[in-house]
């Protein structure tokens, strides 16, 4: 299965999901998106 990705993404939304997943606030499927759009690992694992 192909990921599919937006075609652009809004900064400061993603600026605030960021702080949010610092701060532990984030819900477990918008941690999954930030963590897959931006590449980075699972703090989980």
């Amino acid at each position: 299965m192909q990921k599919r990705y937006p075609e652009w993404v809004n900064t400061q939304v993603v600026m605030k999901a960021i702080k949010m997943r610092d701060q532990g606030i984030l819900s477990k499927q918008l941690n999954l998106w930030i963590e897959n759009l931006l590449e980075i690992e699972n703090r989980d694992n």
